[in-house]
């Protein structure tokens, strides 16, 4: 039959397997699949290299047509029907064959000036055969295993092609080649490079080499492209910065870095930058202020690439970045409640009940200066009278524990646009959908310049806080007025952290050029939705804060029993009552100490403990020593005169009284327009507290600064000096 000559003349064991046995019944099949087992030989030889080879598909070849020539010279007879080679000996006489063809085309070049050679194969690219020995460690070539950690693929560790952007990178930083053909686990790889971690765990086993002179050319121009568009700030290979770097010029982390790549979905990868990089150049923008030439000379860009990666990547960013983490939009009412309401500001101005869900909002006006525009009307619309310099005024929007729930404006800067007007621009106009989703009885915390709008948010159903007003022909606020004045600077002062955290991006806080006026309002959400997604809150969650609300509410409407006792006794006014006395004395021995926690305690913040210390220094004597005076009628009553930080005329006098037994203090009272309140004290009654009860104490008092004073010169001296004189 047909099959069983095919089978008896065939002498090559491919045949044999490949073998057809379609169309015929499966009694045929069964057959002549038995003797196909049997008739198949087991090993062969080569008739090349006469070595005993397994009969294997992969390593019997037949000599095929355009390998028939050269192996016939080797042998030195011509080729038998039975005559195969093993897979070995296929590969020399091909790498041979490329090589002859090489070095015709290189004889024929020098020979004839017109000669081409042929076209390459349109199916395959040929490369030189490897006959270069080069000096250069390199890995071994392996398909199986990864080339860093040895470990074998799976359906649970997945090998990939190692890029030759990570072959180039891998010689570069370690020196170590790395085969085309080797493969390496996926998580190794990071967009296209390997990870720092890996390049430290990439060992070379083979000191030499063989390249070929497609490997030479390649490899050559790989690094030459890699050295053309890497700069000094490199974002492309996320291993090439710290993650140190990475904040100082962008602001966030290098894996905060990666995960916001991921919302520029229309910015693209070319040649000459590629996401990474557009993101690196906008941030760097925001975060140092830098023009648009330094940038170009730090990314190797022109200054117009400058401004359309600026350009786009800002529209990205504000169509897929900001609406998920800043707006009335990104989370509800109750949700804002429950998160973003501090234990503290929920005690102090909310019903703090379960059923109704009262937001808590901080609201206030900050500033980006701009440049004086050439356009008059302009320039007087955004002159500020206040700062006098032209600005425009972003109105932040904030919940108490420092997570800015919306930014509306920016607005003009001139006296038409202050804040109390601005609020009422943005209830009548419903920027930002602001009045979908306030509810009844939320609370608005707001300063003394939103007085004109207190009456109109308390008539749409609004509470509103603000600290009191110093009454006509008055010094001093009252004790009610300047606790009342505590409760609501003990919430508001998270909206100025706010204005600071995000003039962190120093082109908010630099002048802004005219030319980006009309994205100051993107840049300022786009800040925003960073520090809302990438930073943490400002303000304490803690639960047990709790009880310092409750703590404050018990004393807004005491009396200041100091302040009682100074003006029935007369002892501002009265010199004769007091003596003075050093801190060494044996009349301050007995003044209780008072731990850092103690003091908290007291000030009920830590503001006034920081200001403490450097009252402290300015008080102290070139000596050391601290002057203060006792009273002789009350031993256990202190009097302090502070020099104020803001005025050189103003000194306040200051009286507390401590109580021995119990080693507490028991009262304060100072001149200062808040100093009469029991809710903590001011920042000159702290300073005395600091020094007689803690810092005294310490074995170093102060820090060792440098004074500026020396290094600058004061005209004041020879003022004073010709005064003399006259």
């Amino acid at each position: 039959t047909p099959i069983i000559t095919k089978i008896q003349r065939g002498r090559d064991a491919t045949h044999f397997r490949t073998f057809d046995f379609v169309g015929r019944c499966q009694a045929h099949q069964q057959r002549w699949k038995k003797e196909l087992i049997v008739i198949m030989p087991k090993h062969f030889t080569c008739c090349r290299c006469h070595k005993r080879c397994k009969s294997d598909p992969a390593q019997r070849r037949p000599v095929q047509s355009h390998l028939r020539t050269q192996t016939e010279n080797d042998l030195g007879r011509p080729l038998e029907p039975g005559d195969v080679i093993c897979s070995a000996c296929r590969r020399r006489l091909a790498r041979i064959k490329d090589l002859a063809i090489d070095v015709q085309h290189q004889h024929k070049d020098t020979i004839d000036p017109d000669y081409q050679p042929p076209a390459p194969f349109s199916a395959s690219i040929i490369k030189s055969p490897k006959s270069i020995q080069l000096q250069i460690n390199s890995t071994p070539r392996n398909h199986k295993n990864c080339v860093i950690c040895k470990k074998p693929s799976g359906h649970r560790n997945h090998h990939v092609v190692i890029p030759s952007s990570a072959i180039t990178q891998t010689f570069v930083y370690t020196g170590i080649f790395i085969n085309s053909d080797s493969r390496c686990c996926k998580f190794h790889l990071d967009n296209g490079y390997f990870n720092s971690e890996t390049l430290s765990l990439l060992n070379s086993t083979k000191e030499t080499e063989y390249f070929s002179r497609t490997d030479i050319s390649n490899l050559i121009e790989n690094v030459r492209n890699l050295m053309r568009t890497t700069s000094n700030i490199n974002f492309d290979i996320p291993s090439a910065l710290s993650d140190e770097d990475y904040r100082n010029l962008t602001g966030i982390s290098r894996e905060q870095f990666s995960e916001l790549t991921t919302f520029l979905p229309s910015v693209r990868n070319t040649l000459t930058r590629s996401i990474r990089t557009c993101l690196a150049v906008f941030l760097t923008k925001l975060r140092t202020g830098l023009t648009n030439s330094i940038l170009s000379s730090l990314f190797s860009l022109s200054i117009s690439q400058v401004q359309r990666i600026i350009s786009s990547v800002c529209d990205s960013l504000m169509e897929n970045f900001v609406p998920l983490h800043l707006g009335f939009q990104h989370i509800s009412h109750d949700e804002f409640c429950v998160k973003h309401t501090t234990p503290i500001a929920k005690t102090l101005f909310t019903s703090n009940s379960d059923e109704s869900k009262e937001a808590v909002l901080v609201l206030d006006g900050t500033y980006v200066y701009i440049q004086k525009s050439s356009d008059y009307h302009f320039q007087r619309k955004s002159y500020s009278l206040h700062k006098n310099r032209p600005l425009v005024k972003p109105m932040m929007i904030v919940g108490t524990d420092g997570y800015i729930l919306s930014v509306i404006g920016p607005y003009m800067a001139d006296f038409y646009n202050n804040d109390a007007n601005i609020v009422k621009h943005m209830m009548e106009t419903n920027s930002d959908d602001i009045k979908d989703w306030l509810q009844e009885n939320d609370v608005m915390v707001v300063d003394r310049g939103f007085r004109d709008a207190v009456n109109y948010l308390q008539e749409n159903g609004f509470k509103v806080e603000m600290p009191s007003y110093l009454s006509k022909g008055h010094k001093q606020h009252s004790t009610e007025e300047a606790n009342l004045s505590r409760l609501v600077t003990k919430v508001r002062w998270v909206v100025e952290s706010v204005n600071g955290r995000i003039k962190q991006w120093k082109l908010l806080d630099k002048v802004v050029p005219n030319t980006l006026v009309p994205k100051i309002g993107d840049f300022v959400r786009i800040i925003c939705a960073l520090c809302n997604k990438f930073r943490p809150p400002l303000a304490s969650m803690d639960p047990e804060s709790e009880h310092i609300a409750q703590k404050m509410l018990e004393k807004v409407h005491q009396s200041n029993s100091i302040q009682t006792f100074v003006e029935e006794n007369n002892l501002l006014k009265r010199k004769t009552p007091y003596k003075c006395v050093e801190v060494a004395d044996t009349d301050l021995i007995d003044f209780p100490k008072l731990t850092m926690d103690k003091l908290r305690d007291i000030t009920m913040g830590i503001y006034q403990i920081k200001q403490s210390i450097h009252y402290s220094r300015e008080h102290l004597k070139e000596d050391g020593s601290y002057e203060l005076m006792v009273c002789k009628e009350c031993p256990s009553l202190l009097r302090v005169k502070i020099q104020s930080r803001h005025s050189k005329n103003t000194i306040h006098t200051l009286w507390i009284r401590y109580d021995v037994d119990e080693q507490d203090v028991s009262g304060w009272y100072c001149t200062c327009k808040v100093g009469a309140r029991i809710i903590g004290c001011c920042a000159h009654i702290a300073s005395v507290l600091w020094y007689l009860g803690y810092g005294r104490h310490q074995d170093q008092l102060f820090t060792k600064t440098s004074s500026l004073e020396e290094t600058l010169h004061d005209a004041v001296s020879c003022c004073v000096d010709n005064v003399i004189e006259e």
